[in-house]
């Protein structure tokens, strides 16, 4: 059974039942409807800060407040104008969060980010040039990768720390300004090293993930290195977990290349997630998805025959 609110919903449409139909009522009515719709849309907000995700369903919302989905609409209209929330395919979620702290992100789905990388680091081959781009996932595309005589060029911190005690790599550490709350060296020193390179992979971790606007970035310069990265590879791989589906609100996107192939991780097999990779696909990506539970499993059981 649905559990309904304390909201006002006996005329979810926002009606006046009055009935004296004259301005007074009018405008009295009115005045009813916004503060049962103000009520309702703080009460969608605490209810998307008590979900993990962080989002929900417009079908989700209509049956929680026992509401039409055209006044769910209207509610998340104004929400979204308002800049607290931000649309996502199907339904919402709140607003991006303040940027946490690399060892904030190294806690972060851990599970799913070591998958991702170990898939995404398989297509690497012998002898192969490879871009890196900083990020704690891409980091775990760095720890994954076994080909020899592999020259990877690298903005990240955390993978040259990684790279550096893996002797079957030349390591090429790209120079510039490092932002130190993600570890990222990024500027135009950066950028001309890149230009001089023509790499077979170019792995691009991301803070948002977008149809129509490409990969999300915290600042300009990372955006300007990231859209490099990808014009100066023959694969773009698009390495981020299936939270980076929910949202449209940053400020800074880089745009994908034509055909690309993007690795996240099975919690995007949900409807809405099923629906925003059904567009990446249209717009060229070639999907794949990471199982953390299968790779745990795997792993266990190389383990379990080495010793």
């Amino acid at each position: 059974m649905t559990q309904r609110t304390d909201i006002d919903v006996q005329n979810p449409f926002g009606g006046d039942n009055d009935g004296d139909g004259d301005d007074q009522g009018d405008e009295r009515g009115a005045r009813r409807r916004d503060i049962r719709g103000a009520r309702r849309r703080e009460q969608i907000l605490q209810l998307l800060q008590t979900v993990e995700s962080g989002s929900m369903s417009v079908e989700e919302i209509a049956e929680r407040f026992n509401v039409s989905f055209a006044t769910v609409r209207r509610d998340l209209s104004r929400l979204h104008q308002d800049r607290h929330i931000t649309r996502t395919y199907g339904g919402v979620a709140l607003t991006v969060p303040a940027e946490l702290s690399i060892h904030q992100r190294h806690l972060e789905f851990t599970r799913e980010k070591d998958a991702i990388g170990r898939v995404a680091a398989e297509a690497v081959t012998d002898g192969a040039v490879v871009i890196v781009d900083a990020g704690t996932t891409t980091e775990f595309v760095a720890r994954h990768l076994t080909a020899a005589d592999v020259t990877v060029f690298t903005n990240g911190i955390g993978a040259i720390n990684i790279l550096a005690r893996k002797e079957h790599v030349s390591l090429v550490v790209l120079g510039g300004r490092l932002r130190r709350v993600n570890e990222t060296i990024s500027g135009a020193e950066a950028e001309n090293m890149l230009r001089s390179v023509v790499a077979d992979f170019a792995f691009v971790g991301a803070d948002a993930v977008h149809p129509e606007y490409g990969v999300a970035s915290r600042t300009l310069e990372q955006s300007r290195l990231k859209t490099l990265m990808m014009q100066r590879a023959r694969q773009t791989v698009v390495v981020a977990d299936h939270r980076k589906l929910t949202t449209d609100q940053f400020n800074y996107w880089s745009e994908l290349p034509a055909n690309w192939r993007f690795v996240t991780d099975d919690g995007a097999e949900t409807e809405a997630g099923s629906a925003a990779l059904e567009e990446l696909r249209r717009i060229g990506a070639d999907i794949d998805l990471a199982h953390p539970l299968r790779v745990l499993i795997e792993t266990a059981e190389e383990r379990g025959t080495e010793s």
